[in-house]
């Protein structure tokens, strides 16, 4: 068994973006197992269609199997955040239906959602420090992963939570029949707006939770390790090899952020090299012919509930890995 269920991590990532899409849709915004080394186990409109087809999903970033034991560690607080976020999630869009038809949405129900939208964006810069200020490599790339994605969007963490927190002051204003408050000076709400229709007409917004819900269904795997090139000493012995490297890697990067400049450039390189070596390998075996079709579109399924192609994927990986070069170069 290879890969565990490791695909709230990447839905993790993902959530906050997915917050404040939510957010910006609902009216009152206007104002009106660590080591193992076996066979490998496991919509935005319009979605793409990717030049890439010789690949499915590899074992990197956060889809690597190899856990460090600061990341199992974060593990239980990734999975409360994602568990708790669809509930009053659907809760807005709720709130949402009822103010499109002119209904006035049950007080209660407000002050219900905004306590939920304070305690999400409370967990949410929680998880983030942790995984910000940790010293292993594993963690702050989820991290990274996550200013890289909000980035694409034209957003940070730091905004989203300020609008966040006041779109649930406005919902609480409302339910106290009150005049919502003035946006915080950091937010340009008609930039927000502009933004959120731009994104809805070019299909580009961020996942919607729905979609993000119903996709973590992968559940066939790779290969099985009966394929006819593990026939192969020298295919066998690469694998286990590549796994054994990965897993090393990781083990190592738990002292990441006690490397110096060069050290941690360096260790940033051999990384992308294991995910050259995985790209190299599972595209031999779909030259084969040999790898899972059944994988392959599971895996595609995913992406795209999360708005992207295995293309925009590598590209966002490798956006990440530029940020963390950024940080590491900072510290001449």
């Amino acid at each position: 068994p290879f890969i565990r269920p490791i695909l709230r991590t990447m839905k993790c990532v993902f959530l906050l973006s997915v917050l404040v899409s939510t957010s910006r849709e609902c009216s009152a915004f206007t104002v009106k197992d660590h080591h193992h080394h076996p066979r490998y186990h496991s919509n935005r409109s319009g979605p793409p269609v990717s030049t890439t087809t010789l690949n499915a999903i590899t074992p990197v970033g956060p889809f690597c199997p190899f856990r460090s034991k600061a990341a199992v560690s974060i593990e239980p607080r990734m999975e409360s955040l994602n568990n708790a976020t669809p509930e009053f999630a659907t809760e807005m869009a709720r709130l949402q239906l009822d103010m499109q038809v002119g209904k006035m949405p049950d007080p209660e129900r407000l002050r219900t959602v905004a306590n939920g939208i304070d305690a999400a964006v409370n967990d949410w810069e929680n998880l983030l420090a942790r995984l910000q200020l940790s010293d292993d490599f594993q963690t702050r790339e989820y991290a990274k992963l996550t200013e890289a994605h909000l980035s694409n969007h034209g957003q940070n963490s730091q905004e989203i939570a300020i609008m966040m927190r006041w779109q649930s002051q406005c919902m609480i204003a409302m339910a106290d029949n009150r005049p919502p408050p003035f946006p915080p000076s950091e937010i340009n709400v008609m930039k927000l707006m502009e933004d959120a229709k731009t994104s809805q007409e070019s299909g580009l917004g961020a996942p919607s939770l729905p979609a993000m819900t119903a996709a973590e269904k992968i559940t066939s795997t790779p290969f099985n390790g009966d394929e006819a090139a593990f026939e192969s000493d020298t295919v066998r012995e690469e694998y286990e090899a590549l796994c054994r490297d990965h897993s090393s890697l990781v083990d190592f990067g738990a002292s990441y952020a006690t490397f110096d400049r060069m050290g941690k450039l360096a260790y940033i390189d051999e990384m992308d090299k294991i995910q050259e070596r995985w790209e190299v390998f599972f595209a031999r075996f779909s030259l084969l012919g040999q790898l899972n079709k059944t994988f392959v579109k599971q895996c595609n399924a995913f992406l795209n509930s999360m708005g992207m192609t295995e293309d925009d994927f590598r590209e966002l990986l490798k956006k990440t890995h530029e940020i963390m070069r950024e940080d590491a170069e900072r510290e001449r």
